[in-house]
């Protein structure tokens, strides 16, 4: 067992020495949301596509719609501003967190 495999807790006056399974070490660290970019919330298929790249959204404007078994989900703008570019077209298959629309 290699010494970064183990870690000590100490609960109720006990000491543990549990190890770390390979998921532990697989997994991704957390990095802030950029709110430039809007990712897919969950994988499914392009429906349609409402923003055009520099085009001018408000927050609220339907950006495309995104369908995931066999519902509809509108993807908004959760922000103002001009869209930089946008990443998927009609029809597209995309992959949880999937870069959708850039903005500016």
């Amino acid at each position: 067992m290699d010494e970064k495999d183990l870690q000590n807790l100490h609960i109720d006056g006990t000491d543990y020495a549990t190890t770390l399974p390979p998921k532990y070490h697989r997994r991704k660290g957390w990095k802030a949301r950029d709110d430039r970019q809007v990712r897919a919330f969950i994988p499914g298929v392009i429906v349609r596509v409402s923003a055009k790249a520099g085009g001018k959204v408000r927050r609220g404007d339907e950006l495309l719609v995104l369908e995931a078994m066999k519902m509809q989900n509108p993807v908004l703008a959760l922000r103002d501003g001009v869209v930089r570019a946008v990443a998927v077209q009609p029809g597209q298959i995309v992959p949880k967190g999937a870069l959708l629309v850039e903005f500016e």
